[in-house]
């Protein structure tokens, strides 16, 4: 069980990521997403957002921090480190961002780049009321437990299955659930099987 930073970094630089899947889709928009980690006594936690039910895309879902990319932006990095503090009202300064993951297509037509970054400490939130419902931490041993995961197999564009992990009262799924995925193979790619089917 990765309880450390230094376990974390150890596992996630020991395997190269999984080449990213081929694109059945012209014209998707560049997103980028960060993954916030926080370092605690006992564990490592992820911090994730509950999206408010009024936006255009993924109203209500649980999500990373990110967007699409902006004219402004320096790289895609620069857009997940500018929508976490646009989002939750916090510097993004003191994150080390530690690596990414394969590039995930989403239907709505996005490709997000996803960015692991560890957090010096837990700040106070301070969230977008138009665009974060609520923000809250999951233990990272939860997220990469694939016993913990649930995949619906579908025949789609873009991917085979559509994955659910869920946590207390709550479901992570679609892109989020599926970067998650992405992030438990890499770190124990030994377990790429291992999941339950939902049908």
């Amino acid at each position: 069980m990765i309880k450390t930073r230094a376990q974390f970094l150890h596992q996630f630089h020991l395997f190269r990521s999984s080449p990213a899947r081929p694109l059945k889709m012209k014209g998707l928009r560049p997103a980028a997403v960060l993954i916030p980690l926080i370092e605690g006594e006992r564990s490592i936690e992820v911090v994730l957002t509950k999206r408010t039910q009024h936006l255009r895309h993924h109203a209500g879902q649980i999500c990373f921090p990110g967007g699409r990319q902006e004219p402004a932006d320096a790289d895609l990095k620069a857009t997940a480190l500018r929508e976490y503090e646009e989002e939750l009202g916090v510097s993004a300064e003191g994150i080390d961002i530690v690596g990414q993951l394969p590039d995930y297509p989403v239907i709505s037509q996005f490709i997000i780049r996803p960015y692991v970054g560890f957090l010096s400490r837990k700040p106070e939130w301070n969230p977008d009321p138009g665009e974060v419902a609520d923000i809250f931490t999951v233990p990272l041993h939860h997220l990469l437990s694939q016993e913990q995961h649930y995949a619906y197999k579908v025949e789609r564009f873009i991917y085979d299955k559509i994955w659910f992990i869920p946590w207390q009262e709550r479901v992570i799924w679609g892109a989020t659930a599926g970067i998650i995925r992405n992030l438990a193979e890499q770190l124990d790619p030994k377990q790429t099987q291992l999941y339950r089917p939902l049908n």
